[in-house]
């Protein structure tokens, strides 16, 4: 078998140096910044540990291919990315750098000391109780009808726990955050009426009165969540809590369904409703700093 030329030898190296060298690390303070300020969705958040950890929590948004899948999976990452990787402790994290790297991915980051590094919200799999609502196999049509449902289930949930909660200030917040949900499902209705044609779907007013939900944004069950309401519903901090959970799920919906997409538009489209809801979990959680206070 002949020796590889000294050129062949030098492009392995590069290949090689560009998965360590080259591949960012980046402190959790900092990636929460850049994905918060994201507003032309250039990052995408990769994680690279098993299915079973990523439902224990994983970081709103993320993308979930383990390292074993990465190379018979790469097609699924756009190249035109910034990717930020990440694992349980950094580890996996460089070894992807290397499978991402030789592929010919740039612009690789990683969460230095992984998600144990991690001190902001995670998000948790609910089993049981969260169906597939986004297989990759989705067409965009099936993912904006969805985004409706799942935006009603939301508006329906804040109008009843507006009515559950006593503080005036979390009343007027949970109104206005239902308002915000029928706002959204109205935006993706329109898109879907671009996309899809006129016709497709009945008119507006027809839709949101007769439109069945059975999840609120997240996938989480309406029905449970207004049991928990009724049953179990003691104080405003908790409400807050609820919602707040409520706003991290539906960021990490839209940052997730996005990359489905194959239209811009609507890719955009529901980067953009992600950090709206984004901004509403920062709102929930300013009410309940002065709670605290």
């Amino acid at each position: 078998m002949p020796l590889s030329s000294e050129q062949d030898v030098m492009a392995d190296s590069t290949r090689l140096a560009c998965s360590t060298d080259e591949m960012t690390s980046l402190e959790p303070n900092k990636i929460k910044e850049l994905l918060d300020k994201d507003s032309r969705n250039e990052f995408l958040l990769l994680d690279v540990r098993q299915p079973e950890e990523y439902a224990a929590g994983h970081i709103a948004g993320a993308v979930l291919i383990p390292l074993g899948e990465l190379e018979s999976r790469h097609t699924e990452l756009s190249r035109a990315k910034k990717i930020i990787v990440y694992c349980r402790t950094g580890r996996r994290t460089m070894a992807a750098g290397i499978v991402l790297c030789r592929l010919g991915f740039e612009n690789l980051y990683h969460l230095k000391g992984g998600i144990e590094n991690w001190a902001y919200n995670t998000v948790k799999e609910k089993p049981g109780r969260k169906p597939g609502l986004i297989p990759e196999t989705s067409w965009p049509k099936d993912i904006l009808v969805l985004a409706m449902k799942l935006e009603k289930g939301s508006a329906e949930f804040y109008l009843q726990a507006a009515d559950k909660v006593q503080p005036p200030e979390t009343k007027q917040l949970f109104r206005t955050l239902a308002a915000f949900e029928e706002r959204h499902m109205q935006k993706v209705y329109e898109k879907a009426e671009r996309t899809l044609g006129r016709g497709y779907l009945p008119p507006w007013e027809q839709l949101r009165r007769d439109l069945k939900v059975e999840y609120m944004e997240g996938g989480v069950e309406v029905s449970s969540r207004l049991a928990e309401i009724n049953e179990n519903f003691r104080d405003e901090m908790e409400a807050l809590e609820m919602a707040l959970e409520k706003e991290y799920l539906a960021y990490d919906f839209y940052q997730r369904a996005s990359v489905l997409l194959p239209d811009a538009d609507a890719r955009i489209l529901l980067h953009s409703l992600a950090l709206e809801e984004r901004g509403h979990a920062d709102t929930v959680l300013n009410r309940l700093s002065n709670i605290v206070r």
